[in-house]
């Protein structure tokens, strides 16, 4: 949970925001992207609020109680949104050969093929097409129901070293806008596979913008 507060005409974030695989986020890390009189212009806040009659601490108070009930969504959805910025990884690997077995930590020798040209297989990237076609621009809200994305991600990829990627995930910053959140993280293997990691989610958590390396 967050506390938002108002210092030298900028609002202020202060406390942690759970963002799933996509990392833990702290203090200075979470932003709004917004001085005081902007925020004013945004369509959730003349929503909620009197704008012409209300004060900079009643925006604030009204900011603290938006993103911490987002927190709260995302972490009611968290699934989907792990699922979602799994497939985006996996699209990135296959779509540029991604030899991760190349890093150590980064994948399990034993389940390595004897030819590592046959990690991203016809069979495997169909799979990750088929992924990406359910999951782009479409809610992660709980309103459309999707596969168990990361359990097939798992067992078409047994060689990948899950685990120890998805808790070397490193948070980087967050930023608030009007109807959308951002985030950004990196993998701690020196970004082989994830580069300042990057999307805007919207308001129904549909990935938009994403960016990688």
């Amino acid at each position: 949970m967050v506390k938002v507060s108002i210092a030298d005409g900028e609002f202020v974030v202060r406390g942690t925001f759970d963002f799933g695989y996509m990392g833990l986020y702290h203090d200075d890390e979470i932003s709004i992207m917004e001085d005081v009189s902007g925020i004013r212009d945004w369509e959730t806040v003349s929503e909620a609020l009197d704008i012409d009659s209300c004060t900079d601490e009643e925006i604030a108070d009204f900011l603290t109680n938006y993103i911490n009930g987002l927190e709260a969504k995302i972490q009611k959805n968290i699934k989907l949104l792990n699922d979602n910025f799994l497939i985006l990884i996996f699209d990135d690997m296959y779509q540029c050969g991604n030899e991760f077995w190349e890093t150590e930590g980064l994948y399990l020798p034993e389940f390595m093929p004897d030819d590592p040209e046959t990690v991203y297989d016809d069979a495997a990237t169909d799979e990750i097409d088929n992924l990406m076609r359910i999951f782009s621009s479409t809610p992660n809200d709980g309103t459309v129901q999707k596969p168990d994305a990361e359990a097939m991600l798992r067992k078409l990829f047994p060689m990948f070293a899950f685990d120890a990627f998805i808790s070397g995930l490193k948070a980087e910053s967050i930023g608030l806008m009007d109807n959308y959140i951002s985030f950004q993280c990196t993998d701690s293997f020196g970004g082989v596979v994830a580069c300042g990691a990057y999307d805007d989610l919207d308001s129904n958590l549909n990935f938009t913008d994403w960016h990688n390396f």
